[in-house]
This record gives structure tokens, C-alpha cells and sequence, in this order.
């Protein structure tokens, strides 16, 4: 009950810096070039800075342990969502693609990052790095075949893709984070300190930007779409509930409930951003992809608390 009603309050926050970027762009003191430029600053410098700054902790077996534990959990549920957009989003049925590319993939570090540095602090995005690796691997190999057409995806498309994963900022930083992780490196505080203030600007430009792309995206075109809400109901609620009936088992086994509760808000978190990227590069309906984004981004704020809700009750309903 408690962390939910901190994700609450935590969404609550995004939700008014969200509004802000909005005003912003409506009103013209953002525009498009603008709002390009903080989202790729956004994923290519600050998030990875946050993942990297994450590592600096001591190296404690109980941390190994989590983080594995987190990535087996995030493999878990991309499987499972993966199932059931195949089995609830027909092939073949208008923008197929993007439907079932929107229900798969979350914006897990975009959002993720800062609603769990705000919530669990360092720990906390300490284990959602394992998550951001697994969907960067999902994301760069399943979701290039998904997102193209059957056939058109070849050999040196797929070993693009792989460098892409290998070379992403994100990766990189669990890389280099790693190491200083497992070897007890650390940075000297004059390089250390700037890199505390960037990561600071996380939460603040990651919701300005959300917020104006969510203005240009446009609102009215996705409440008139019946079948964006059948898919968010998907991706924001049914299949997260799912996971967390078949997670919160997972503590007779050992994963600790933080863990538990870090994989749920990132498989739970909105449609990812990348939907809309993919859907230009593949020729996809990006209008239909900025849709999905923009609904699902504003109802999450309501819908990740509830997720948590439930898996505080399963909690208490099962005996440990």
C-alpha cells in the first residue's frame, strides 16, 4: 500500500512537469526542432549518466544477486507481453504493428528512471538497469522484425541492429558501470560532481519532453480510438497485473520485493517513444504510433499506482 501511494504522489509530480511541456509547446516557447533536440539529450546523455551513476555503490553479493534477478524477471515479462499481443492483436488488422509493438515495449528508462529514482532512489535504478538491458536487446531484434515487413529484415540489418545494442549510450554506461562496480573504481569528485548535477536534470526534461511531444502528438485522434483504448487496457493494466500475479510468488525464491516492484513499474510504464521512431524508419503509421504514446503516457500516471496496488495485495494475501 505504501509504495503505491509513493508512486501515486511520484506520478502526481510527473504529471504537473508533464503539463508544463505541454503549456510550453502550445504556446510556442518549445517547438518541434526543440523538442527533438531534449529527447535526444534526454536518452543519449542524462539517462545513461543516471544508469552509470547508479553503479557507484560498494560491491555487495545481495546487489549481484538483485540485478540478476532483475533481468530474468524483465526477460519473463517481454516474453509474456510479447504472447499476448499475439494472441489479442490480430495480424493483419490495420496498424497491426504498431498495436502490438505499443503493447511490448514500455518507455522503461525514459520514465522509468525517474519515477524510480524518486520512488526507491539508486537502489532502485540500480536493478531497473537490468531491465533497460534486456529491452534494448528485445527492443533492436524483435522489435526490428516486428516493425518491418516479412522478408525485408536481412542478415546485415540484424548485425546493424546488434551493434546498435552493443553501441547504445545506455549500454554503455552498464558497461562502464559494471566494471567500476566490481573492480570498487571510482571517479574523482570534479568529474564525479558535474555528472551528480546532470543526472539531477533527469526527471525534469524527461517530463517537459514527454509533455510536448504529447501536444504535438495531439489528444483528440487517440480518445476517438476505440482500439488504442482495447490496447493500453493491455499494456498498462491486464497483462502488468499478470506479472505481478506470477512475480510476487517469486519471493519464496529469493527476489526481494523492491526488485519485484522495479520490474512491475518498468514493464508497466507507458508505450515506449521508440514506437514512434520505429514506425517512421519502417513505414509504419507514426501518426497512429504518436497516438498510442500520448494516451498511454497520461493514462499510466494513473493506471502504474494501481498495478502497484495489486501487488501490494497479492503481497499480503500470500504467506511468506
Amino acid at each position: 500500500m505504501q509504495s503505491a501511494m509513493v508512486i501515486a504522489y511520484q506520478a502526481l509530480i510527473m504529471f504537473i512537469l508533464l503539463a508544463v511541456g505541454y503549456v510550453l509547446y502550445k504556446r510556442k516557447l518549445v517547438g518541434d526542432e526543440a523538442t527533438r533536440q531534449f529527447s535526444n539529450i534526454a536518452i543519449s546523455l542524462i539517462n545513461p549518466i543516471v544508469i552509470f551513476n547508479a553503479y557507484q555503490t560498494e560491491f555487495e553479493p545481495r546487489l549481484l544477486k538483485g540485478l540478476l534477478w532483475s533481468v530474468g524477471l524483465a526477460v519473463a515479462a517481454h516474453v509474456i507481453f510479447i504472447i499476448a499481443a499475439m494472441v489479442f492483436v490480430r495480424k493483419g488488422r490495420g496498424s497491426w504493428r504498431v498495436d502490438r509493438f505499443s503493447m511490448i515495449y514500455s518507455n522503461c528508462a525514459f520514465m522509468g528512471i525517474p519515477l524510480i529514482e524518486a520512488t526507491f532512489g539508486t537502489e532502485g535504478v540500480f536493478y531497473l538497469t537490468g531491465f533497460i538491458t534486456v529491452f534494448n536487446l528485445f527492443l533492436w531484434i524483435h522489435g526490428v522484425i516486428l516493425m518491418s515487413e516479412e522478408g525485408k529484415h536481412s542478415a546485415a540489418e540484424t548485425a546493424k541492429s546488434l551493434v546498435k545494442i552493443v553501441l547504445s549510450p545506455a549500454i554503455l554506461a552498464v558497461v562502464l558501470g559494471l566494471i567500476m562496480f566490481f573492480t570498487g573504481l571510482r571517479l574523482p569528485s570534479f568529474i564525479q560532481t558535474p555528472l551528480n548535477y546532470l543526472g539531477a536534470m533527469n526527471t525534469p526534461l524527461a517530463m517537459l519532453v514527454s509533455g510536448a511531444t504529447i501536444a504535438k502528438a495531439g489528444l483528440l485522434s487517440g480518445l476517438k480510438c476505440r482500439r488504442i483504448y482495447f490496447v493500453q487496457a493491455f499494456k498498462l493494466l491486464i497483462v502488468p497485473v499478470l506479472l505481478a500475479a506470477l512475480f510476487v510468488p517469486m519471493r519464496i525464491f529469493g527476489a526481494d520485493p523492491l526488485i519485484i516492484n522495479v520490474v512491475l513499474i518498468a514493464a508497466a510504464a507507458p508505450t515506449a517513444s521508440a514506437t514512434i521512431m520505429f514506425a517512421y524508419k519502417y513505414g509504419q503509421d507514426a501518426e497512429y504510433a504518436s497516438s498510442h504514446f500520448a494516451m498511454s503516457t497520461l493514462a499510466s500516471i494513473i493506471m502504474m499506482p494501481i498495478v502497484l496496488l495489486v501487488s501490494d495485495l497479492f503481497s499480503r494475501l500470500m504467506v511468506f
